[in-house]
Formats: C-alpha cells, sequence, structure tokens
C-alpha cells in the first residue's frame, strides 16, 4: 500500500509525500450510503445496496448499556473472532432501534447512536445529548485495498490518552495540539530513545478527556495499525489498520475510572501475582558462573539491602537453546535454585522463541514432529538468525513456535517442566516481536504461515499477536506445572489483552536522564491501557548511569510494580552499593521503603487485579475535573491516598509539585500541604518526595529482607488524620503465594480513626474475608510514629 512519487512531481513535493504516513497517500474510498438493514439481536447490520456493485457492510452492536461495537468490512464479514476480546456481554444489550430513509438511531439507557444515512456517518452521545464519539463529517470510514479507516472529530479541548507503551508526552494531544502519531507494530528496538515509534508492545487502545467527561476507544486488529491524534489536521483523529476489518469498541464513561474498569472487562483483567514479585530485583546480562550468582546473593544478605529476586539471563543456556542449562557455568542448578531459596531468593530465568535449528536437539525434534514451528508459503520451516546463531561451538539459524496453535502452546507450556523441576520462581518471555536479525523489518516476512487457532493467516496479520501467545503458553504451562502456586512472567513483547498473562517491561531503555524522565509517562499509559503491573529497568539498560542518576531512578520506581535493576553486558557493576558512598547507604533506605509499604502495595496491587485500574494512577484519572492534572505526567498516585513527585532532573533538590484539592502531608516530615495548589517542595538526594491525602491510613510493616519474612512481622496502620481529626485505610491480606485467596482465604479490613472520651484510638472491622487467612498482628501509630490504641 507504500505509495512511491511519481518522476514528474517536482523533487520538493515527491519528498513531502514520501514522507507521509501510507494512509495518508492512499486512495481511499469512502463509505457512501448502506440503506440495506437489518436488526438481529444486539446488532444492527447495514449493507451497501444489492445493484450497487459494492458489499461494505457496518454492523453496530450494543455490548451493555455504555459500550457500543463498530464492525466495519468492505466485503462481507469473515469469522467473528478475538484474540483480546474475553467478554462481550458487559451489561444489558437491550435498546430502541428506528430507521428512516434519512438515518437510524440505536438508542439504550446511557448512550444514543445516530447514523446519518448518506454519506453514511456515525455519531455517539450521552443521555444528556453530549457527543460522545462522532465521525469526521468529510470522511467517516473508508477502505483502499485491504486497509482500512476511520476519522473522528476531535476538539481543542479534548485531552487523550492511552496507547500503552508509547514514547511522548503523557497527554498524547502533543504540544501546541499538533499530536502524535503512532504505530503499532512490536519491534526490538534496542536504546530506543525518547521519539522512536513503535516499540515493543502494541495497545490499540485510547482514552479521550472531554471537558471532564471520559470515553475509550479499542480497535480490536491486530496488522499492522496507525494512530494520528491531530497530526495530519488538528481537529481530526484517524486510525485504522493495514488489514481485516475496521473492528473497534467505543467505552462511555463518564469518569475515566469507569473508562478503565469497563476496558478492563472487555479485555480481561491481570492475575493477583505473587507477593514476592513485588520484592526488589537484581539482574544483570548476565551473571554466570554460578559462583558469580552466589556472591550476588551472600552481598545482598551481607549488606543488608533487601531483594526477593535474582534474574538470569541468556549466558545460563547452552549454546542460547531454550530449555537447557550450560553445563560448564551452571552444573548443578536444582541445588543453586534450592541454596538461594534457603536464602529468602527466587530464581527466574528469561527464555527466548528461538530453537536452534539443530537435529539431535530435543526441542527442535519435537517441534519438527508436532509441526509446531511456523512454515514458508511453499511448507518449509521458516529459518532466521537470532541469538543462537552467536553460539560459540554450534551457531546456526533458528526455527519459531507457532503460538497462535492451541496444540503448539500447550506444547511449548509442558516444556517449563525444565526449570519448575528445579524450583525455578518464574519465566522471563524476551525477543518475541519476534525478533529476527534480518534488516531491515528485523522480523519474519509478513507471508510467514500462522495456524492461528484453526484459521490459518500470514505473519503480517498476528506479528502483534506473537508475544502475547508466547506468554499464554508459558501462563498456561506454568498455571498445569504449579496449578496451587501464582504464576510470574515478564515479558517484552505484548499485544492488549496480553495483561492476562504476564507482567510487562518498558524493554532496554537508556542510561540517561531523558530515559527516567519518559518512563513516568510510559508507566501511567501503560497502565490507562490495561497493564496494571508494569516498570522500567532502573538505572537504565543500555549504557552506564551516575551514582545519581541510578539513584534518583531507584526512587522514581519505588511505587512501580515491577521494581528490578537491570543492564547490559560488559558494563560496571550496577547494584545499590555499586557506586560507592553516598549512594549505597540513599539506595538501601530507598529499597528499606519500599520493604516497609508492601502492605499498602500489596492492597493496591490486589485492587488491581480485581478491577483493572492501575496501581500507578494519573492524577487525571482521579482528578478529571482539575484541568492542571490533564497534562501531569511526571508525579503520579498509588491508589488515591499516595501523592508520588519523583525528582526527574540532574542536580535538582526541589521540584515543583501539584496538589489535588484537599489537603496533604508530607510522608516524611508530617508537613501540611493545601491542595489545588502548586508548591515546591524540597527533595534532597535522600528522600523521595512522597505525600499522604488526609484522612487516610497507610498499612506499613517493619523492615525486612525479604518477603518471606513478612509473616513474622506485624502491620502497623499509621494514621495522617484530616483537620477533623478522621482517617481511615483498607488493607488486604493473604499468603501471597497461593491460590488459596480465590476460595476465601484472604482478609480485607477496614481501619478508622477514631476519639472515643476524648482520646484517639483505631477500630479495626473486617470487611470481607477470614481473619485465619491474615493472622499477623496488627498495630496502630500516629504520623509521627507515636503509639495508638485500639477502641
Amino acid at each position: 500500500m507504500t505509495s512511491k512519487p511519481s518522476r514528474l512531481l517536482p523533487a520538493a513535493l515527491a519528498g513531502v509525500i514520501a514522507l507521509l504516513p501510507a494512509w495518508a497517500a492512499a486512495q481511499w474510498r469512502h463509505l457512501e450510503s448502506l440503506p440495506q438493514v437489518q436488526r438481529d439481536g444486539n446488532t444492527v447490520t447495514f449493507t451497501a445496496a444489492a445493484d450497487s456493485g459494492r458489499t461494505e457492510h457496518v454492523a453496530i452492536s450494543v455490548l451493555s448499556p455504555d459500550v457500543v461495537r463498530v464492525r466495519f468490512s468492505p466485503t462481507p464479514f469473515g469469522r467473528d473472532h478475538s484474540d483480546t476480546v474475553v467478554d462481550r456481554n458487559l451489561g444489558a444489550q437491550d435498546f430502541r432501534f428506528e430507521s428512516t430513509a434519512s438515518g437510524s438511531v440505536i438508542a439504550t439507557a446511557s448512550l444514543r447512536v445516530e447514523v446519518q444515512a448518506a454519506p453514511f456517518r456515525l455519531a455517539i452521545k450521552d443521555a444528556d445529548g453530549h457527543v460522545i464519539d462522532a465521525d469526521d463529517a468529510g470522511r467517516g470510514m473508508a477502505h483502499d485495498g485491504s486497509a482500512v479507516r476511520v476519522w473522528k472529530q476531535l476538539r481543542d479541548t479534548d485531552n487523550v490518552y492511552g496507547f500503552g507503551e508509547k514514547n511522548g508526552a503523557f497527554n498524547k494531544r502533543g504540544w501546541a495540539l499538533g499530536g502524535y502519531h503512532y504505530v503499532m507494530w512490536n519491534s526490538d528496538t534496542y536504546g530506543y530513545d525518547n521519539s522512536t515509534d513503535p516499540i515493543y508492545a502494541s495497545v490499540p487502545f485510547f482514552l479521550v478527556l472531554r471537558e471532564g467527561r471520559a470515553h475509550g476507544v479499542f480497535l480490536d486488529n491486530t496488522h499492522r495499525s496507525s494512530f494520528d491524534i491531530g497530526r495530519e489536521r488538528r481537529n481530526t483523529l484517524s486510525f485504522g489498520a493495514d488489514g481485516g476489518e475496521l473492528d473497534y469498541t467505543v467505552i462511555a464513561g463518564p469518569h475515566p475510572r469507569d473508562v478503565v474498569r469497563r476496558y478492563a472487562q472487555l479485555t480481561g483483567r491481570a492475575p493477583l501475582p505473587p507477593r514476592w514479585a513485588l520484592g526488589y530485583h537484581q539482574s544483570r546480562w548476565s551473571y554466570y558462573p554460578e559462583a558469580r550468582v552466589r556472591r550476588l546473593a551472600d552481598t545482598f544478605r551481607q549488606e543488608r539491602v533487601p531483594a526477593d529476586t535474582l534474574w538470569l539471563d541468556i549466558d545460563y543456556q547452552d549454546e542460547f537453546k531454550p530449555f537447557t542449562w550450560s553445563a560448564e557455568r551452571f552444573p548443578d542448578p536444582a541445588k543453586l535454585v534450592s541454596d538461594l531459596r534457603a536464602q529468602g531468593f527466587r530464581t527466574v530465568v528469561i527464555l527466548d522463541p528461538h530453537p536452534t535449528k539443530e537435529p539431535g536437539y530435543r526441542i527442535f525434534d519435537e517441534g519438527v514432529a508436532g509441526d509446531h514451528f511456523v512454515k514458508n508459503p511453499d511448507g518449509t520451516l521458516f529459518e532466521g538468525p537470532v541469538w543462537p546463531i552467536n553460539a560459540p561451538n554450534k551457531p546456526g539459524n533458528s526455527v519459531f513456535p507457532d503460538f497462535t496453535r492451541p496444540a503448539t502452546r500447550d506444547w511449548w507450556g509442558r516444556q517449563h517442566s525444565v526449570f519448575t523441576d528445579v524450583g525455578i520462581a518464574g519465566i522471563w518471555n524476551d525477543m518475541n516481536e519476534p525478533a529476527v536479525w534480518v534488516p531491515p523489518a528485523n522480523t519474519m516476512p509478513d507471508d510467514v504461515r500462522f495456524d492461528h487457532e484453526g484459521q490459518p493467516t500470514n505473519h503480517a496479520e498476528v506479528h502483534n499477536l506473537y508475544g502475547m501467545q508466547m506468554t499464554r503458553s508459558t501462563f498456561e504451562g506454568l498455571t498445569a506445572l504449579k496449578p496451587d502456586e501464582r504464576p510470574f512472567v515478564l515479558t517484552r513483547a505484548t499485544f492488549a489483552g496480553g495483561q492476562r498473562y504476564a507482567w510487562v517491561w518498558t524493554g532496554d531503555n537508556r542510561a540517561e536522564w531523558a530515559s527516567l524522565q519518559q518512563s513516568i509517562p510510559m508507566l501511567l499509559n501503560f497502565g490507562l491501557s490495561g497493564f496494571p503491573f508494569s516498570g522500567a529497568d532502573v538505572g537504565g539498560f543500555s549504557g552506564y548511569p551516575s551514582g545519581e542518576l541510578f539513584t534518583r531512578w531507584l526512587q522514581a520506581a519505588l511505587f512501580s510494580p515491577f521494581y528490578r535493576g537491570h543492564t547490559e553486558q560488559a558494563t560496571p557493576d550496577q547494584e545499590p552499593w555499586s557506586f560507592g558512598q553516598p549512594w549505597t547507604r540513599i539506595n538501601k533506605g530507598t529499597i528499606e521503603l519500599r520493604y516497609r509499604l508492601l502492605p499498602t502495595l500489596y492492597t493496591a496491587v490486589e485492587e488491581a487485579s480485581r478491577t483493572g485500574l492501575p496501581v500507578m494512577r494519573p492524577l487525571v484519572l482521579e482528578y478529571p475535573d482539575d484541568p492542571q492534572t490533564h497534562g501531569r505526567g511526571d508525579q503520579f498516585l498509588v491508589g488515591t491516598d499516595l501523592l508520588v513527585a519523583p525528582v526527574l532532573v540532574e542536580a535538582a533538590t526541589s521540584r515543583d509539585v501539584y496538589f489535588p484539592k484537599g489537603e496533604w502531608i508530607d510522608f516524611h516530615t508530617g508537613a501540611r500541604v493545601e491542595g489545588g495548589k502548586t508548591h515546591k517542595v524540597e527533595a534532597p538526594v535522600e528522600r523521595l518526595p512522597v505525600f499522604v491525602r488526609a484522612g487516610s491510613m497507610v498499612a506499613m510493616q517493619p523492615v525486612v529482607q525479604h518477603t518471606g519474612e513478612m509473616a513474622a512481622q506485624p502491620i502497623v496502620f499509621r494514621a495522617f488524620p484530616d483537620s477533623q481529626g478522621r482517617a481511615t485505610g483498607v488493607l488486604y491480606d493473604d499468603d501471597g503465594e497461593s491460590m488459596a485467596y480465590r476460595d476465601g482465604a484472604f482478609l480485607r479490613q477496614r481501619a478508622t480513626l477514631r476519639t472515643v472520651r476524648g482520646k484517639a484510638c483505631v477500630a479495626l472491622e473486617t470487611v470481607e474475608g477470614r481473619a485465619e487467612a491474615s493472622p499477623r498482628e496488627r498495630r496502630f501509630e500516629g504520623p509521627e510514629g507515636a503509639p495508638l490504641p485500639a477502641c
């Protein structure tokens, strides 16, 4: 579909056209009239006239009073299949329908879909008549060959968020309402900078805030797709894909929390992780041999720096082959993992999707016998160079499992017994964009063949699914092998809905202040896009940070669910003590604060798994009526009660912080701050600015060296009372590891600061669950740490 400039055009004009995205230069055929109308259940279908020579179809389905699906195809509809959507029965699907020559109306209790007959255009309004989503009057839906696209109205007052893992400002309208143009095509982008697009993960979902009311749009199309947010035309937002149907869902709010919850219901919620996953993780490319890993573990415990997990990168393998161990570097993996476990460490190993094409290698032989590898159009095995091409003794090309095939996912998942049998606690899926070292695309050719759940297709359609389906295989394999334990999977590449199987991290970032600054809006938008459990490599992967940068990054990431230090090959050591004093002391204190606040963080994580609301929340999610929150991407909330404002600028010892309405209390000093204003706050290098909403209680615990020590420690509720002396807070707790919480083996409690006969005390009530699920002692204290009695 890419257009080449004509030789007859002036050189300058040809250059401009060459720079346009392919969709902008396409010969679009816009929808005209679709006069044939039919209602069937919760769907109304519009088709072209039988004698028009056109076969365009549009179907509008009511998924709930607040959610509407629009499906457009330039030909009759094919299989109605989604790899992302898990539930389209989101509520009552009844509606009132009227149709006349000039148009049609579909009306639910909350929404009104108005269909203009000629030219065919859609507008969705709320019950009060406010326009939520409307086609551009001049263009609407269109197609050009296999490509499909729609143009939407975009107002100057609209703020746009989401899109998952994307660079740029938090608010995607960008500078001076110029907006951004984003492509969804998972790409291996080592050392990406703030202008790189696309990168590793694709999430074609966005949230619009329009004059305090929010709605979301999800494009359920796995082909290469693109989104233009006011870049081509200031007042137009367009999106579409190179193939497949234009299948999008509009999710009304009006509160942004409503949109995020409903999107999570549509695409699935992230499961509750094991509690150890919230501890500090240490990784590098690579820790080997075994003696170095043991030395690392011993140093953590000797230095009394809390940590829960040590990671093994690709060099633990034999010749870079999946499901193998290097006998020279790791002669007894089971004993190593057992000894680390006795010290309180879990072990996670990397696993890439590129078995070596090597007869005699069990994975290759089984894969060929079971027809598990993707093929070229002529039926031969597709092969390409990835890490095994660099194997020191047996270099060779790789073959690639077809994770879109159920039998292959099951086969690959069962192979993880190689790891679970020796006690490996989690799996790290990398290089699963899929990365193939053949420039310029650095992935498979578009015509490589896949099964796609029994409906064979090509790589162009399933490329963006590859990483997600790999993590599905990993997650389901671990679940089958260890059904009583919560799986832990980390992935680099994924697609919308991938939160059901894996956590994500932002890939091979840089050891630069700009990369630290970009990580905050990227993680916030990940959270708005259905992925509540994410993080960025602390200190940066590519290059080497200064002691100050590592320390500030460690602070900035303190409340991200995934908390891992990681660096590339051949860099100096990058552990919390590697930079000397005062950084060692400060870093130790930062990690200790993470562990002190784990009860609060675990409570926020459980809420995310239940509701889809992220752990790290942009201010606009909770305060959409406050214009001052709309562009804030350098500070965030944890749940509703903690306000975090990391220092992101070199040598800074203070920063401006915007405080939403109400009163806020400095977590460290107890100083009170008036909300609705921006204040300059002190931020010496040893301190992360954290503030607590007045009237809250924060669940804490004494410092532990790893999460396995938590059971022996009390949970401490610290009160931060409002001006009336009131405070309340919620705690969730369970055993942190098993699946027993699904059968009610958990405890949710509410602590309330009260005044009884002139004295402050704390009342603790069980909201839900069983007391025996959380037998830890409860204690209570005021903001200064003084003990408070129970009521």
